[in-house]
């Protein structure tokens, strides 16, 4: 045998190997196998049962008040409404009518000026003064004559009266004697006659008030000039003068003696007397009067006040009344300043004119005025009123005359009243109170008896366009029939509106918890709202506040034990006939495989229930309408008769902890467990019967001593199986022996949370 060179080492030592064992069997003798025993194969068939999921999310009902927010994992209740409008009424925009502010004014005090007058004038003019002469002399001496020479003019002056210093005048320009008397009295010591000697009484102004006239007076003698009464009527100015002329008549060239030790002379005398004075006359001083009257209390304070307009122009608002009644000789003129009002041209006044004698009232109005301060930014606390009266002259003069003789008797009266006031806008701090209109929540989503929330948060929502800060104050009532109200009381506040933002949103949150887990049949939400004195604030007439209220319900709950039974079944149709002998020819065993995914934030067990008539009670103490318990068995009536309902439970299973929670009580991880159930042959033969079976599960939640929080995203998974196993040869025909086994129906693979 010739080996190939290509053959290596390592091949050649196989190939004999290999050799060596077939000689080897073919020298051998051997007995032939027994028949071999046929193996016994087992079928499982996992029948699916039932899929339930129960998810949170499909508790979102709108219709119902049930919404939720996937974004934050979050369900909720809400329900709202509106709130009444609360509007400024004109009853807090009035300052009531005030007291009259009354005044009296005399001129008593004219009698001052009605001082007796008594002036007496002496004056001497000597000869040697008369003619330079030196006299007097040792001894006699004798004058060649004496020529005849006018005297020269002598005047004397006086002040009567002070011009400015008498009460109710500016400046008097004159006075009217009412009795008085200008005498005269010359004594002539002259050696020769006087002719023609004048004594004048003039004003300070050079008019002739009185003239004493002496055609000639004889030397040595005397001759006096008195005429009482002579003044009467007479106008004297604040100074007279009394001036004296005279004629020296002379000697007629005749030789005149002078004796030793004289100086011959002339006295003058004159006396003024006045013993009344009718009146003075002159530019009278106006009188000022400032008088103030508080406004009435009030727990508001107002900084600048707008006066409304008065459609009706009636005169119990927004009028000033001006009564006046003048029991002078005299005729007066008034101008009334009302401090605190202003126009568009100042302050208000009014100007007026009452004759002597008579009396009268008038009225001004002063809608859209201002009421303020004359500063504009303290607070009005009184009104001020300023007259000033003012004495008037006779048509066509110019001065004023007082009679002296006016007494108490003669006095102007000045009433002025003010009457309410009725503003439009107030700027000012204020103390206001006013109630809320009461609300009355109803439609109060129902059946929660067994739970409690957490938090249950009325939301209040204000629109103000009121310029001022206001206070609220909540009252928040349950009512419930058979059970005493819950209350919940809470103060919050409105943001104030401004010129730049004249309608200004507030938003207040309450947490009505305690009164929401009563279950109230209503809830009524009543209060105050205060304007507080601590702020200054603007209100206007008709501004209001409004708003709307929503009532959130988050499902942060702390829950007692319930049990309930979703309202949807899951639908099994009657197995065909020929599955059913196959199982019934075959089967070994029966189970319930299930797998439960728990991501709700409490604990409980679940049962799976089977019926053939779409009806679940939860008790048979809580049948539904229509349903009947005979003899231990349910039934109803159908379109086709009498009905009995069979039902039973398949399994229970307890549902998973959770396997992790946040501390707000939210599932983080859920919970799962897969369980197996023995299914028993009776149970298994009702599902095999030939008719539709309706599937659902009851769910018993445990309570929960915390609260805990329930997500959008919660859910409860249920996936159930029957898993038979049976004999395959019942199962597989002749021609099928050799064949694979497969299952019917494949598992399903649970789905697994977010």
């Amino acid at each position: 045998m010739t080996i190939s060179p290509l053959l290596n080492y390592r091949q050649i030592s196989r190939l004999l190997a290999i050799i060596i064992v077939v000689c080897l069997l073919a020298g051998c003798t051997y007995d032939p196998f027994p028949a071999p025993d046929m193996p016994k194969f087992y079928q499982t068939l996992n029948l699916p049962l039932t899929e339930i999921s129960l998810e949170v999310s499909s508790l979102v009902d709108t219709t119902n008040f049930i919404f939720g927010d996937s974004s934050a994992d979050m369900i909720y209740f809400k329900f709202g409404g509106l709130l009444d409008t609360v509007t400024l009424t004109e009853d807090i925009f009035v300052i009531p009518a005030t007291d009259p502010v009354s005044l009296r004014q005399d001129f008593s005090q004219i009698s001052m000026a009605n001082n007796p007058i008594d002036i007496s004038i002496s004056q001497q003019v000597t000869l040697s003064q008369q003619f330079g002469l030196p006299l007097p002399q040792n001894e006699d001496i004798i004058l060649p004559s004496i020529e005849r020479t006018k005297s020269p003019e002598s005047e004397s002056s006086f002040q009567i009266f002070d011009p400015y210093g008498i009460p109710y005048f500016e400046r008097v320009d004159y006075i009217t004697i009412g009795s008085g008397t200008f005498s005269t009295e010359i004594e002539n010591q002259l050696p020769v006659d006087l002719d023609s000697v004048k004594l004048q009484l003039m004003n300070r102004e050079g008019e002739i008030i009185v003239t004493s006239f002496y055609e000639s007076i004889p030397s040595g003698q005397t001759r006096s000039d008195r005429n009482p009464g002579n003044l009467d009527g007479k106008r004297l100015q604040d100074s007279i003068r009394v001036v004296y002329t005279a004629i020296i008549a002379g000697s007629n060239g005749q030789p005149v003696m002078i004796l030793a030790g004289t100086d011959p002379y002339v006295r003058i005398g004159a006396r003024f007397e006045v013993e009344e004075i009718e009146s003075c006359t002159g530019i009278p001083k106006p009188i000022e009067i400032t008088q103030s009257q508080a406004i009435p209390p009030s727990n508001n304070t107002v900084i600048r006040g707008f006066i409304g307009q008065t459609t009706t122009g009636t005169l119990d608002t927004n009028v000033i009344a001006l009564s006046l009644n003048n029991q002078t000789p005299l005729n007066i003129g008034m101008r009334i300043d009302f401090n605190n009002f202003y126009g568009e041209t100042g302050v208000l006044s009014v100007d007026t004119v009452m004759n002597a004698q008579r009396s009268g009232t008038t009225y001004e109005r002063f809608d859209l005025d201002t009421l303020r301060n004359t500063d504009g930014v303290s607070i009005v606390d009184s009104f001020t009123v300023s007259t000033q009266i003012l004495l008037l002259p006779d048509p066509g003069d110019t001065v004023v005359t007082i009679p002296l003789n006016m007494t108490a008797a003669d006095y102007m009266d000045v009433s002025i009243g003010i009457s309410a006031i009725k503003f439009n806008q107030i700027d000012g701090f204020f103390n206001e109170t006013f109630t809320i209109p009461p609300m009355t929540i109803r439609d109060i989503p129902t059946g929660f008896g067994d739970v409690d929330f957490d938090q249950v948060l009325l939301n209040l929502t204000f629109f103000n366009e009121i310029q001022a800060q206001t206070n609220l104050s909540f009252d928040i009532q349950g009512f419930r029939a058979g059970m005493n109200p819950e209350l919940v009381s809470a103060d919050g506040e409105i943001l104030k509106a401004t010129d730049q933002k004249p309608v200004a949103k507030s938003e207040l949150n309450i947490d009505i918890a305690p009164v929401f887990n009563m279950l109230p049949d209503s809830i009524i939400v009543s209060g105050e709202a205060a304007i507080p004195a601590s702020d200054t604030s603007k209100l206007q007439v008709n501004k209001s506040f409004w708003g709307e209220y929503e009532v959130v319900v988050p499902f942060r709950l702390k829950m007692n034990p319930m049990t309930f039974i979703p309202v949807k079944s899951n639908k099994m149709s009657p197995m065909d006939e020929q599955t059913r002998d196959q199982i019934r020819s075959g089967l070994i065993e029966a189970s319930i495989l299930t797998d439960v995914e728990n991501d709700f934030p409490m604990t409980g067990s679940l049962e799976i229930l089977v019926s053939n008539y779409d009806y679940f009670p939860l008790s048979i103490d809580s049948l539904d309408s229509g349903y009947y318990m005979i003899n231990d068995s349910l039934f109803t009536m159908s379109d086709t008769g009498l009905v009995c309902i069979e039902y039973d439970t398949l399994m229970r299973i307890d549902l998973p902890t959770p396997l992790k929670m946040d501390d707000e009580g939210r599932v983080v991880i859920p919970g799962y467990r897969r369980h197996t159930a023995e299914l028993d042959s009776a149970r298994l033969e009702f599902l095999m019967s030939d008719q539709t079976h309706y599937i659902r599960a009851r769910i018993h939640l445990n309570g929960t001593e915390d609260f805990v929080t329930v997500g959008y995203y919660d859910k409860v998974s249920v996936l159930s199986l029957i898993s038979l196993t049976i004999d395959a040869g019942e199962l597989l025909s002749e021609d099928e022996e050799d064949s694979v086994a497969k299952p019917i129906v494949q598992s399903k693979q649970l789905s697994k949370r977010k």
